[in-house]
């Protein structure tokens, strides 16, 4: 096993690269070129790549190294449902306290925040995980939403809202309307994050 601060630098810098559409999806994970990259040994890398397939950020296959998965529209469609599954699981656990909304949230970040919030009210950390784990493996399309969606301020601030006024059935058809909007673009999306040209810089971390 690695040193703990090589490791955590390491699997947090490609934790961030997967999440941010740098890598796309169905792209080999070679441990060697990754460890010249982050300056860091391949056994950190290894150990981080390891980590990454348990969390499905990274593909493993018998004999084939590590990789970027490559969801096909039928699997991001049931990501999309999944994350919906679960906010609305949530939600039917513990009653809406809308002071715990954030006031105004006009982006991806504080949008995260704010259905974070929601689940944690359910009192079941395993709603939150699930939440978490399922919003990183959505990442690298949703930065590619606002490219193929409007109004996404108005999206959230309807979802805003809802919460802050405890109305559970407003917020439950807000949730609908927002995974509706995006399984309609799917198949743009999936075209969106394979193209060549989509790699975002990343800072240096």
């Amino acid at each position: 096993m690695s040193a703990p601060s090589t490791f955590e630098r390491v699997y947090v810098a490609l934790k961030q690269r997967l999440r941010s559409g740098r890598v796309r999806p169905g792209e080999r994970l070679e441990p060697a070129s990754l460890s010249a990259d982050l300056n860091a040994s391949v056994t950190p890398v290894r150990d981080a790549l390891h980590r990454l397939t348990g969390e499905r950020l990274v593909e493993a296959p018998p004999q084939e190294g590590f990789r970027v998965p490559l969801p096909s529209e039928t699997m991001l469609r049931y990501l999309y449902a999944w994350h919906l599954d679960v906010l609305l699981l949530a939600l039917t656990r513990r009653a809406l306290d809308g002071d715990a909304a954030p006031l105004a949230p006009r982006t991806q970040d504080s949008l995260d925040a704010l259905l974070e919030s929601l689940v944690a009210r359910s009192g079941n950390p395993e709603h939150l995980q699930a939440l978490r784990n399922v919003r990183e493996r959505l990442s690298p399309f949703e930065r590619l939403e606002a490219r193929l969606l409007n109004d996404l301020d108005q999206e959230i601030r309807a979802i805003v809202a809802a919460s802050r006024a405890e109305d559970r059935r407003a917020l439950r058809r807000c949730l609908l309307a927002y995974h509706r909007r995006r399984n309609r673009v799917v198949p743009q999306l999936l075209a969106l994050a394979l193209r060549p040209d989509n790699n975002p810089p990343v800072p240096d971390l």
